[in-house]
């Protein structure tokens, strides 16, 4: 072949959407650009929806925008990025570059401005529209119904085209109450069959700009078996990075010949190997060029929701959210990842993953994170290693025994999941939590960060600062309360950008005591205040099971936090057994036979079997005391 080639000039889009530069190597779905093309004159609304992947975006950025002339499209891509409203009016003036618009206009007059001026049908393309659902709120769904509905009231030349996923169409009902008509123009988006599958390869190789050549063009089928695993649909997605592998593998050998044969398939590998490669690889480059390959995975679930999809994420909710990590480092961390193909970059300085595909591998792995250091022996060894009717404190955390699970699965929740920077703790009584905590989390994290361990008892609420708490709002500006009452009793202050832990126990002991509804209402706005004022906190709080359902107030402050849960159930019989040989051990108490351990074990459970530690520290520590 007589032309060197670009090896970075792959002509597969990979996870990007075609565009409408690309419509020479746009293939496979001219049946519903046609379809698309003839509604647009047909109405002002059009729905178009289909599962993700599918390449919805692609057939109007590319496909449909090449069936106009330009002086026939005015094309407006909408994102809902912080808020679709916001995200109309803001796009529709970045389009105003004659400066039309006057104070005060509306969307329809925004849009008669536009059409004055360029004299142009203008394409008001609403893409991922399920965001409006996923993330938006109840009052910014009915302000966009209402402005479309007015919108398309008015005889403008204006269409509308929403684009969304289709296992959220039912979210639409309250648009169709208001729009009728909504329903009337729509097109559903299949996953692309193996022949149209067949004819992108096949057309795409024949294209001379990228010098691929096909051993035999049977080999287009090779392809898309590897790719659906035999199956019939083929996952848009897949193929286009199966493909991107393919052609940078093979223009890597030998950039002049590029050949598509059964060897260069076979090493590609299956698409699952495809995808898993693909973010290993960025991953380890990130690892040797940037930072610890386990710091990005984490900082990359902070574009991923709890169902495992994609989400976009604002640079200052990462700021908030990683408030520790500078601006410079935030910055380094977004360009890596935009220019791997990780990341893409929205409008309003928003980013999100390219797609949902990387999202599920993401949420699929857990990464390592900050190590959990070892607890530090104490200077003084206590004279009993049991405790009664008290929790296990900080002090003897290394006669802690049996709840290592737990310990580490509380500390990476803590510490390593940096979507979530509140914790709820919750169990049954006397399941140990406060022991966990206090012995468990607290000897381990105190050696990374500033803790502040407060016990919600009566003493605490009716103090001077607490009872100020509940009596008033928090202040604008005002330094947070919370943070006043957390560390009261620290010799250091903490430091503003120095990350905390404020660990809440016993949190049940506010709903006790606290008996008029707008106290509690005052104490969730300041710990919400807590939370905002961005003093890089973690909040753990540790609560009895009976009193989760009053929580549920709390999410109304806090987000999430009946997401952000470890529970704490109890111990089994095998562990109780290592938990009494521990102690007895410790306690330098000889046992005779396994026998008595298991009677002891039977001694301290509950009608419905389940051991009672605090009953089984009571009944040892008689036993202690006898034999001493």
């Amino acid at each position: 072949m007589d032309h060197p080639i670009d090896t970075n000039l792959s002509p597969f889009k990979f996870l990007d959407a075609y565009q409408k530069e690309d419509g020479d190597i746009f293939f496979g779905r001219e049946a519903e650009v046609q379809e698309l093309y003839k509604m647009s004159f047909q109405t002002n609304l059009i729905l178009v929806y289909g599962v993700s992947g599918t390449g919805k975006t692609s057939i109007i950025r590319c496909g449909l925008a090449n069936c106009f002339d330009a002086s026939d499209w005015f094309d407006i891509y909408i994102r809902r990025q912080e808020n679709i409203n916001k995200a109309t009016i803001r796009e529709l003036k970045a389009k105003d570059e004659q400066k039309s618009f006057e104070s005060g206009y509306n969307l329809p007059q925004m849009v008669h401005s536009l059409y004055m001026d360029y004299l142009r049908p203008i394409y008001l393309i609403f893409d991922q529209f399920e965001e409006l659902f996923i993330l938006g709120t109840e009052e910014e769904q009915d302000e966009f119904i209402a402005s479309i509905k007015d919108l398309l009231t008015h005889d403008l030349p204006c269409k509308v085209i929403i684009v969304m996923r289709e296992e959220y169409l039912a979210r639409l009902s309250n648009f169709e109450k208001e729009v009728p008509n909504l329903f009337e123009k729509r097109l559903r988006i299949e996953p692309m069959n193996r022949a149209n599958a067949r004819q992108v390869i096949i057309s795409t190789a024949a294209n001379p700009k990228f010098n691929i050549e096909l051993c035999y063009e049977e080999i287009a089928d090779d392809i898309i078996d590897n790719v659906t695993a035999g199956g019939g649909r083929v996952q848009l997605t897949y193929l286009q990075v199966f493909l991107d592998k393919m052609y940078r593998i093979a223009a890597k050998e030998d950039p002049n010949n590029i050949v598509f044969d059964v060897d260069l398939v076979k090493k590609v590998g299956s698409i699952d190997d495809v995808l898993v490669d693909f973010l290993d690889e960025q991953l380890d480059v990130f690892g040797r060029e940037v930072d610890r390959r386990d710091l990005a995975l984490r900082w990359l679930k902070l574009f991923v929701s709890e169902k495992g999809t994609k989400i976009p994420v604002g640079r200052d909710e990462l700021i908030e959210m990683v408030p520790d990590m500078s601006a410079t480092r935030l910055n380094i961390y977004l360009e890596f990842f935009v220019n791997r193909r990780i990341l893409r970059p929205l409008n309003n300085d928003q980013y999100e993953l390219t797609h949902d595909s990387l999202a599920a591998e993401i949420f699929g792995v857990r990464p390592q994170g900050v190590p959990m250091p070892r607890v530090l022996e104490p200077d003084q060894k206590p004279t009993s290693p049991f405790v009664g009717f008290e929790p296990y404190p900080t002090s003897m955390a290394p006669l802690f025994f049996g709840r290592d699970y737990e310990i580490k699965d509380l500390f990476d929740k803590v510490v390593n999941d940096l979507a979530a920077r509140t914790t709820l703790v919750f169990g049954p009584l006397g399941v140990g939590k406060s022991s966990l905590v206090c012995a468990g989390l607290i000897p381990r994290i105190e050696q990374l960060y500033q803790v502040a361990y407060v016990r919600c008892s009566r003493e605490i609420i009716d103090s001077v600062l607490v009872k100020r708490m509940l009596a008033m709002e928090p202040e604008t500006n005002q330094e947070p309360l919370f943070l006043e009452l957390a560390f009261q009793w620290s010799e250091v202050a903490p430091e503003l950008l120095e990350r905390k832990v404020i660990i809440l126990d016993q949190f049940e002991e506010f709903f006790i005591w606290v008996q008029q509804q707008e106290q509690l209402l005052h104490l969730y706005l300041h710990i919400a205040a807590l939370l905002e004022a961005r003093r890089n906190i973690d909040l753990v709080i540790v609560v009895r099971d009976e009193f989760f359902s009053q929580i549920q107030d709390l999410e109304a402050f806090i987000p999430n936090i009946l997401e952000e849960q470890v529970r704490i159930r109890h111990v089994d019989e095998k562990t109780t057994y290592s938990i009494i040989k521990h102690l007895l051990e410790a306690a330098e108490m000889e046992v005779e036979s396994e026998a008595i351990i298991h009677r002891i074990i039977q001694n301290v459970s509950e009608e419905d079997g389940k051991v009672n530690l605090t009953y089984l520290q009571l009944y040892l520590e008689r036993l202690f005391e006898e034999l001493s």
